[in-house]
């Protein structure tokens, strides 16, 4: 609401000085002609205006700044402090306007919290804005509804116009969409019923709000309930009461207003209903749908600009509420709905068959979801085969490898130790085979002479002992001379390679190297590991791609089938009217074209004979002569 009758819910964060300029307004904009001894510089359109949200005033400064006081003296400085007016207890100030100051106090009549309004002192002397003050409480004081604002007493004090009133609890509609908060359809139905309904009992009794807009509606804390409040700028339709609008005067939040509203023309009920329209547009698709940079330019877009469709903004919006929204949006009032009764049954009935659909709605599996399963299973399939593939072929290769770089380092250790088995040097034997054990990562190393006795070993348990070769899987070696096994040693693998120490091509010895397996086994699991997280990132940005697309595809085929639902109604002034181009471009044509043919199949068509004389020519004859007419002929006067 206005931050003269803020709710309890937002207390002092509207509360703000009041501007001088500004004095002389009573809640409304005024477009007027420029006087030469007075210019004013036109404001972007919806641009704050720090003493009141969500309005634009451009008015001629006419009274001075009002003072801060209340009734016997200044307001309280202090929330603590408290001051005795007439009857009501001051605890502290909720805000100020153009035209009011408005007070938290204590009722003991009522025993009640409540918010009550002072006219500011600057313009009790003025009668205008007295009239306007006390017609505002005339308009509100006859309104008892669940959906307005109550306002409990209207009065005087010390020559200061009050109003006592229903101090709201809750938090204003627009400071919620300042939030971000997401309105579900279901709750800008709720939102809109109830709205439709404050204003059909406000039309009713000849009051005609005037400022309808997310400011002036409080939702409350469980946001199951709205109330409308500030009919400070209220038109009382009764033909009994004097008007004081002029002329040229263009009264309201110019985002929010009408387009007779806007143009200064006359007004009635219907102009709130078009302010509704707004509201419902902007809880749907979280932005207004008149905006320009000047308020000439909104002027001028409100009377004759569409504003964007609702299914650009949010497809997912019932075309049902799309049309609510769309007649509530048109220029011509008679176009509209013609009461807030007929807004809300049309809501009521949208709602209903909102939950009788689902009810109804047979249980599908959406078709993102199915694309988007299917092509993950397939890639997940296709990947997984690959990569068990590539996966074997790169431990194979490593294997090779490894068989490779061991048969060449026996048979190079073997030539090595030719002269030192040949001449039973034992001693230089053993000391090369701890260096070589020293230096390298091998499991073992044995060195055995012509008799096969252990004359060197890594293992000194196995030195003059026959040497005996372990059991194992026996593996391919291109080599030839070198015999290559792998066997388990303490539940590790090792692959052993034994290889003949000759001299002049006679064997005298043999030689067996063990080289550990860990370290290719933990390169293959690396690789493993990458192949699938490779797999894994593959599936997902596939799923991804697929659920975006899926869900582009969707989007344009639930709109045709909630279009074809509308055509299945009966309801054939039905249009897509969107433009595509692409395969969905050519069927929204189709379809549109198809509409429009059932629309002029279903006309009532004029009777037969009818069409037959407007469509047969008229002919005049000339006589022949007096009293004479040709065979066949009829003779015209």
């Amino acid at each position: 609401m206005t931050e003269e009758n803020r709710p309890a819910g937002s207390t002092s964060r509207g509360s703000v000085a009041e501007d001088p300029a500004h004095a002389g307004d009573d809640n409304r904009t005024r477009i007027v002609p420029p006087r030469p001894t007075r210019t004013s510089t036109e404001p972007p359109a919806g641009e704050d205006d720090p003493h009141d949200d969500n309005r634009t005033r451009i008015v001629p400064a006419r009274h001075s700044a009002p003072s801060s006081t209340i009734p016997g003296g200044p307001m309280p400085q202090e929330k603590s402090e408290v001051r005795q007016v007439g009857r009501y207890r001051i605890l502290e100030l909720l805000g100020r306007g153009g035209m009011a100051t408005v007070f938290k106090a204590h009722d003991p009549g009522i025993d009640r919290i409540i918010a009550i309004k002072f006219l500011h002192a600057a313009l009790c002397e003025d009668d205008e804005y007295r009239t306007r003050f006390l017609r505002e409480a005339r308009a509100a004081g006859m309104l008892t509804h669940p959906n307005i604002a109550t306002i409990y007493d209207v009065g005087e004090i010390e020559g200061r116009p009050y109003i006592a009133m229903e101090l709201l609890e809750g938090e204003p509609l627009n400071e919620l969409m300042a939030k971000d908060v997401q309105f579900s359809i279901k709750e800008v139905l709720e939102i809109g019923i109830q709205l439709a309904s404050a204003l059909d009992y406000a039309h009713a009794k000849g009051v005609v709000h005037r400022d309808i807009k997310p400011a002036n509606i409080i939702v409350s804390k469980n946001r199951n309930s709205i109330k409308v409040a500030d009919f400070g700028i209220a038109h009382l339709e009764s033909a009994s009461r004097t008007q004081h609008t002029r002329i040229g005067d263009v009264i309201g939040t110019p985002q929010y207003m009408s387009p007779e509203q806007a143009m200064g023309g006359k007004i009635d009920g219907r102009s709130d209903l078009f302010s509704v329209g707004i509201v419902l547009y902007q809880l749907v698709t979280g932005q207004k749908p008149f905006e320009a940079d000047t308020i000439v330019a909104l002027m001028m877009k409100i009377a004759k600009d569409s504003p964007p469709t609702i299914q650009k903004l949010r497809p997912e919006t019932p075309p049902a509420l799309r049309r609510v929204i769309e007649r509530c949006l048109s220029k011509q009032p008679e176009r509209r709905y013609q009461s807030g009764k007929e807004l809300r049954e049309a809501l009521i009935k949208l709602i209903r068959s909102i939950d009788e659909e689902a009810a109804e709605r047979p249980r599908i599996v959406p078709l993102r979801v199915k694309w988007t399963l299917m092509m993950a299973v397939f890639v997940a399939s296709v990947m997984g085969v690959t990569a068990s593939i590539v996966t074997q072929r790169q431990n194979q290769a490593l294997i090779a490898q490894v068989i490779d770089y061991g048969a060449s380092l026996s048979r190079f250790m073997a030539t090595q130790s030719a002269v030192p088995v040949l001449s039973e040097d034992w001693i230089s034997l053993e000391i090369f085979v701890q260096e070589v054990m020293r230096s390298q990562d091998f499991q073992s190393l044995t060195v055995a002479d012509r008799r096969g006795i252990v004359r060197a070993s890594s293992n000194p348990n196995l030195i003059d002992e026959a040497y005996q070769r372990p059991e194992g899987e026996a593996l391919d070696n291109a080599g030839g001379t070198v015999q290559v096994q792998r066997h388990l040693v303490n539940g590790e693998s090792v692959i052993d390679f034994e290889a003949p120490v000759t001299f002049q091509n006679k064997e005298i010895g043999r030689i067996a190297l063990g080289i550990p397996e860990a370290p290719l086994s933990r390169v293959s699991r690396l690789a493993i590991g990458l192949m699938i997280a490779l797999v894994l990132a593959t599936i997902a940005a596939v799923a991804a791609g697929t659920w975006i697309l899926a869900n582009w595809f969707s989007r344009p085929i639930r709109q045709l089938e909630e279009s074809m639902r509308e055509i299945g109604a009966g309801r054939f002034d039905h249009r897509i009217g969107e433009r595509r181009k692409d395969e969905f471009g050519l069927l929204y044509q189709s379809f549109d074209e198809m509409a429009a043919a059932l629309e002029e199949q279903s006309r009532p068509k004029a009777p037969a004979g009818a069409d037959m004389a407007a469509d047969e020519p008229e002919t005049e004859l000339a006589p022949d002569a007096p009293g004479e007419h040709p065979p066949g002929t009829v003779a015209r006067s």
